[in-house]
């Protein structure tokens, strides 16, 4: 089978969930507008940015990680799938981080669907690159593993922030924070990695 149809419909999921997580954010219809109620907002505000970039992140790593996939199979598909079930949640306990932002509760169920995200990626990377009637030609042989190690690094970063926020939560928030911005700024090593295994593939084809 071949994976644009899994292309499509996974970003129409992306772009509903980044489009979700604003509508938490809503200034208080019965308040007048002062800079104290402006303030208010702020928790919702700095939720929703954070949780967009972190999807944004998710959603590069997803469209990166199919860019190595000629093709689908129907347990690839089962796996797109649950991926895509954990990111959907996202913008619950964004909700709650929001309405809650000193809460260790929040952060913890923030944390954990964070958790369960990466996991579910690593997961349908490894199947991916185990299957080599679904993987590209050409591919590097360390690239596998190195893309699950990226893959599954933030899930001990996650870890920690939940345990950190156990003492004072603005630590826990702190590391959710690192996270997107480790793969957002230039990184050559990371960079260097990936073109090296793209060239490769398509030296083969």
């Amino acid at each position: 089978m071949t994976k644009s149809r899994l292309e499509a419909f996974s970003d129409g999921v992306f772009a509903i969930v980044i489009t979700l997580l604003i509508l938490d954010v809503r200034f208080p219809a019965d308040k007048p507008l002062t800079w104290e109620t402006l303030r208010r907002v702020t928790p919702h505000l700095w939720a929703f940015a954070l949780s967009f970039v972190i999807v944004g992140v998710y959603w590069v790593s997803h469209h990166n990680m199919l860019h190595f996939i000629k093709q689908v199979d129907r347990q690839l598909l089962w796996l797109n799938l649950a991926l895509l079930l954990l990111i959907v949640l996202i913008p619950f306990p964004a909700a709650l981080l929001g309405q809650h932002p000193d809460s260790e509760l929040a952060v913890m169920l923030y944390g954990v669907n964070l958790m369960l995200v990466n996991a579910a990626g690593t997961a349908m990377w490894l199947y991916a690159m185990s299957q080599p009637h679904l993987a590209a030609d050409g591919i590097a042989a360390a690239l596998p593993g190195f893309v699950a190690k990226l893959h599954s690094a933030p899930i001990v970063v996650y870890g920690a922030a939940i345990a950190l926020a156990h003492w004072y939560v603005p630590l826990g928030l702190i590391l959710f924070a690192a996270v997107p911005a480790f793969f957002i700024l230039p990184n050559p090593f990371i960079d260097r990695r990936l073109r090296a295994a793209m060239g490769a593939s398509h030296a083969q084809k």
